[in-house]
């Protein structure tokens, strides 16, 4: 399966899209086209996490070579914190750099699971995190290669909902999930 290209908007040729503006309702503006970017972004590319440090200075998300332009550290900072009061990223536990970025929510992710398992017949199986994340069961569903802390967040939102079971290991970290026929 080929990886299509990402269509960037036409404001990201835009330079003053990577620079705060000095009116309030512009830089509002500018920071929701940022959230809007960020998640189709993310999306297309199967990415789950962003670790700012690394991918501020690197990623095509964050600068456009054409016009030379990059975005600075504290207006990243600026869209995160925004995406995060709107329940679309979570920093991840201690730390500062890691934020993941929910395109699609815990719960969202739980009812394409929970079809999932529902289409294959699975239900009343245990599967554990390992081939939920990268098992030759899960190529070609949505959530194959899905990020650990996400698919563990997502199955305790299954959890919750009587959709899964979890099992710990001997560490306390979930190792394991028994799937339930649920409602």
């Amino acid at each position: 399966m080929s990886k299509k290209e990402f269509a960037w908007p036409t404001h990201y040729d835009f330079p003053p899209f990577f620079t705060k503006q000095p009116n309030r309702e512009t830089n509002t503006k500018r920071v929701q086209m940022w959230k809007e970017l960020i998640m189709a972004y993310c999306q297309s590319n199967r990415i789950f996490v962003i670790n700012i440090r690394e991918s501020l200075p690197t990623s095509p998300l964050f600068g456009n070579e054409k016009i030379s332009r990059r975005l600075r550290q504290d207006d990243l900072h600026e869209i995160i914190q925004y995406m995060v009061a709107a329940g679309l990223a979570e920093w991840l536990p201690g730390e500062t750099n890691k934020v993941m970025i929910y395109w699609r929510k815990p719960s969202e992710w739980a009812d394409i699971m929970f079809e999932w398992v529902q289409a294959q017949g699975l239900n009343e199986s245990v599967m554990t995190l390992y081939e939920i994340r990268e098992g030759d069961a899960t190529v070609g569903s949505e959530f194959h290669g899905m990020d650990s802390e996400l698919l563990l967040k997502t199955l305790k939102v299954m959890e919750k909902m009587g959709r899964a079971v979890l099992f710990d290991a001997e560490g306390g970290d979930a190792s394991g999930v028994k799937f339930l026929a649920g409602e």
